[in-house]
Parts: C-alpha cells; structure tokens; sequence
C-alpha cells in the first residue's frame, strides 16, 4: 500500500530521519531498510531496547498517520480502483490497519472488501505468509494472483508466494527490483488496465 497505491515515501523519511538523528542512526542506512518492513521489526533491529515494543511500534504508526504532508495517490491508480469490483482486489501490508486504511482515505481511494496488515501474520515480508492470506481471502490460489510492488522485501514476497510480480517504481530503482525477482516493473499506473472477464481479471500493463 504504501509507495504502491499511495505515494508516502516522503513522509516516511522524513519520519525516519528524524528518529535517526533523535536516537543517533545511520539515517542513509536506516531509510534503505525500512521501506517494506513492519514498523516493530525496524525498531528492534535498529533502536534501542527500550523501544523494542508493540507499543512503540503502535506509537510510531500513530504518529505517522496524523502526517499527511507530502502524500498523494500514485498515478493511475484512483482510475484504476474506481471500477474494479472490490472483492477481486486487496491490500497485503507491513503497516497496521489503522494506518492502511487513513492512507487511503487521506487521498480518497475506495477500499477493498479484504485486508491483510501486519497484525495478521506471524512473519513479515520477505516471507510469503502475507500474500498466501491475501490470496486465500480473495478465494484463489496465491499463483493465480498478480502483486504490485515498490519494495525488496515486498518484491521477494510476492515471488515467494508463486505470484506474478510487478515492480513499482516509487521508492526502488528498476534494477533492484529486478534483482528481487519482479518479472514487469511500471513507473505508475497511469499505463495499467485491468478487464473483468467474468471468471478472471485480465492486466495489462
């Protein structure tokens, strides 16, 4: 969701550098790896103990959520989103639902009928529990479906998964998105259709 349907990189790093600079972080390194990850798996592997919490984690997601400076819809999407039926597309996210779904409704996209957030799997990307759920939610085989992607982790996820993966260029370079295994990458959506065929969706891109 974010940097995929929702453009907040921005936020995000500003966030970031100023925790960095706050708790003294590497902030170069730091912002290459938060892209994809939960919130809680960042702190505990880049700030002190003391933030080691689902607290914490739910207080950075809070804070983060009441800025919506510099965050906007990436384009095409709201195009793409307003005739797709609801209950053929989902959100497989490293953010908690709260958060998924202010992002949304802060550039006004409408929201899918399922949603998978970083509450509901016991292990976040790169693995590929969460868009398996995703794809079970939906009622289909995880190969059948097709994830977009900005980032490393979500990339070797989605791949993980057996789904087609198209890399998204909002916070990641085409080449490392090949790298981490995107078969297709767009800079936006602006090119992307998508064609109810009754039985399947068929994308084009």
């Amino acid at each position: 969701m974010d940097g995929t349907l929702v453009n907040t990189v921005a936020c995000v790093e500003n966030y970031w550098r100023g925790m960095a600079e706050k708790y003294n972080v590497d902030a170069e390194k730091l912002l290459h790896n938060v892209h994809g990850h939960p919130t809680y798996d960042v702190l505990c592997k880049w700030f002190p103990e003391s933030m080691h919490s689902r607290e914490s984690a739910e207080k950075a997601e809070a804070d983060l959520m009441h800025d919506a400076e510099g965050v906007f819809a990436v384009p095409g999407v709201p195009e793409l989103l307003a005739d797709l039926d609801s209950s053929k597309w989902t959100i497989v996210t490293a953010a908690t639902q709260a958060l998924a779904l202010t992002r949304m409704q802060q550039v006004s996209l409408p929201i899918p009928d399922t949603l998978v957030s970083a509450k509901d799997v016991q292990v976040g990307k790169p693995s590929p529990e969460c868009y398996e759920m995703g794809a079970k939610r939906l009622g289909v085989g995880a190969k059948e479906t097709v994830v977009f992607e900005d980032s490393i982790n979500g990339v070797k996820a989605g791949r993980a998964a057996g789904a087609t993966v198209v890399g998204v260029l909002t916070s990641t370079t085409e080449e490392k998105l090949r790298q981490a295994g995107a078969e297709y990458v767009v800079e936006d959506f602006s090119k992307v259709r998508v064609e109810d065929r009754g039985g399947y969706l068929e994308i084009v891109i």
